[in-house]
């Protein structure tokens, strides 16, 4: 699970990027941790420790959790141990959790809903330019310059919960970080929410210019990396919107109370 084959052939970075940012913000929040390790035990934070243990341990063995199976024991064993030094790693925990899951839930409960958010704009930017394009169901048929007749699903995965997932999980550890005002962060969290959607579609439009321009094999090729390349981009414009506007309100308030 650690190979590049794993990460990267599986589509599996993005959960190992969010442990990543979630370690970093343990460590950065160590001090508050270890002081709170001091204080006293109960037998309430004893029975949670071992009920998550034994969650953990009875969990049905997934590849997709195994790597949260551990931590949860792990969690399990520290609040056996610090009690209320584990606030901290339980919520980072949680939205690790909630990282992996979400792809899962819509892939389950919502798979023609998010694969249709994708496949109508599609269609309608596609005919609209006079491509020779058709849609059946989540099955897409294009004809390329070259004559080659290509045929795609596009089902939920390809629309792009995961990296969706991966937005409302950093966007969640920015708002421990570096909270904002309720109105404002809710601004940011529906722009940031269209934006990422915005970017899984312009992917799935790029992926059919470069399937008639190029064919086929130079499509699979694009649609391997292209997650990699274009999440990124857009996350960084984020980031700078987002502490940009948190630079913004700290200066104004610090105007106000000079």
């Amino acid at each position: 699970m650690l190979s590049p084959d794993w990460i990267f052939g599986q589509y599996h970075a993005s959960p190992w990027g969010v442990l990543g940012l979630c370690g970093i913000w343990l460590w950065l929040k160590r001090k508050d941790i270890r002081k709170a390790m001091g204080t006293r035990q109960n037998l309430a934070f004893i029975s949670l420790g071992l009920g998550l243990v034994a969650g953990a341990v009875l969990m049905p063995t997934s590849q997709d959790y195994l790597v949260f199976q551990v931590l949860l024991a792990s969690l399990g064993v520290f609040v056996i141990f610090f009690g209320k030094a584990s606030k901290i790693p339980s919520i980072l925990l949680g939205i690790y959790a909630f990282a992996i899951s979400f792809p899962l839930v819509i892939e389950r409960f919502a798979e023609d809903a998010y694969s249709r958010s994708v496949i109508v704009p599609l269609m309608g930017l596609m005919t609209t330019l006079n491509y020779p394009i058709e849609n059946q169901g989540h099955w897409i048929h294009l004809a390329s310059s070259s004559g080659e007749s290509i045929s795609v699903a596009i089902t939920a995965a390809c629309a792009g919960p995961a990296t969706m997932g991966v937005f409302l999980a950093i966007y969640a550890l920015m708002m421990l970080d570096t909270p904002l005002p309720p109105r404002k962060a809710a601004y940011l969290f529906l722009f940031g929410t269209v934006g990422t959607w915005l970017q899984s579609l312009i992917r799935i439009i790029a992926l059919m210019f470069v399937a008639y321009y190029l064919g086929e094999d130079a499509m699979w090729t694009t649609h391997v990396w292209s997650i990699y390349i274009l999440f990124p981009l857009w996350y960084l414009l984020f980031v700078y919107i987002y502490f940009r506007q948190a630079r913004s309100i700290r200066r104004k308030s610090s105007e106000v109370n000079t």
